[in-house]
């Protein structure tokens, strides 16, 4: 491992993250392996699309020079807000790694701490994180697809950068934990039965998570009762074993008076919003979920079930 490579993870470390550097190379690994298990029809098109195009895998225009892909954990609690509603208070939870912005700004500067005085470059990189993060050995697989570290569980934001920073190279198989092949905590627990024991993949296209991250009525079949978070889900996240130390990692956050209940539920332009309640929910990362009403839907079913 080169000098500046091996300072970068020790200091990651110490400030409670975990790392690992790839071959820029392996960009393309990631770019294959999503294209065979769409080719083998076991991505729902829908899903794919709205998920899985998005990507980019080649940044030689941006970086010409890139070498290496940078990738760190970042241990995050459950958020705990709090809205009022009808005079009584209802607890709603944010599940880990949606609180980005408060989060990706430390790591980067300890990235820059680092590589700036040795003039190298940082470009976010926009790919696969969970994949990555597999194939890199900084985490394995859950039997429910989420990625999880150790020391963290799959409490934890996975972040990304490309870098000209020569790297010794970290790459593996896709690997799932071990215990799983005796555990089925989560498939029992989720609801929706997106967790299939006979296959590696989730029919992810039926996960609540995804369902809730998207405009739209929410399918027949979904139960109102299910859902358990603002945004995301839990279910999976909470039975399983491997998270039993992290369970209780709660911070509670914000209140909402029931007047700005009542605003968020009628869902208005974001512009007539209380300045107060626009930046709440752009400190929490929750604005791009106020569009298409994603919010205010997913906030009804919460505090009227």
């Amino acid at each position: 491992m080169s000098a500046v490579q091996d300072r970068l993870l020790a200091e990651l470390e110490r400030n409670g993250y975990r790392g690992k550097a790839v071959s820029i190379e392996h960009s393309k690994d990631l770019q294959k392996d999503i294209l065979e298990l769409h080719t083998a029809g076991l991505l729902d098109e829908e899903f794919y699309n709205e998920n899985l195009t998005g990507f980019q895998f080649d940044y030689s225009k941006e970086l010409p020079g890139a070498k290496s892909i940078i990738i760190a954990a970042v241990p995050q609690p459950i958020i705990k807000l709090c809205f009022i509603w009808r005079g009584k208070p209802c607890e709603v939870v944010i599940p880990p790694t949606y609180l980005s912005t408060e989060v990706d700004r430390p790591v980067l500067e300890i990235l820059q701490h680092v590589l700036t005085p040795e003039n190298y470059t940082l470009l976010r990189a926009k790919l696969p994180l969970k994949l990555l993060s597999v194939r890199s050995g900084l985490s394995m697989y859950g039997r429910n697809n989420i990625s999880y570290v150790q020391g963290m569980g799959s409490f934890n934001r996975i972040i990304a950068w490309v870098t000209d920073m020569p790297c010794e190279d970290s790459w593996r198989d896709v690997k799932r934990m071990p215990d799983c092949d005796t555990c089925h905590a989560c498939l029992r627990n989720c609801p929706t039965k997106c967790i299939d024991a006979e296959r590696f993949l989730l029919h992810a296209e039926n996960c609540l998570t995804h369902l809730n991250e998207y405009g739209g009525e929410f399918p027949d079949w979904v139960d109102s009762t299910w859902h358990n978070a603002i945004v995301g889900c839990m279910h999976c996240q909470t039975v399983c074993p491997q998270n039993k130390q992290y369970n209780k990692t709660v911070e509670i956050r914000d209140v909402f008076t029931e007047e700005e209940v009542s605003l968020l539920l009628k869902g208005p332009e974001l512009s007539k919003l209380p300045e107060h309640t626009r930046n709440t929910l752009q400190r929490l990362d929750l604005i791009d979920y106020y569009g298409d009403h994603v919010l205010s839907r997913n906030l009804d079913v919460l505090i009227n079930k």
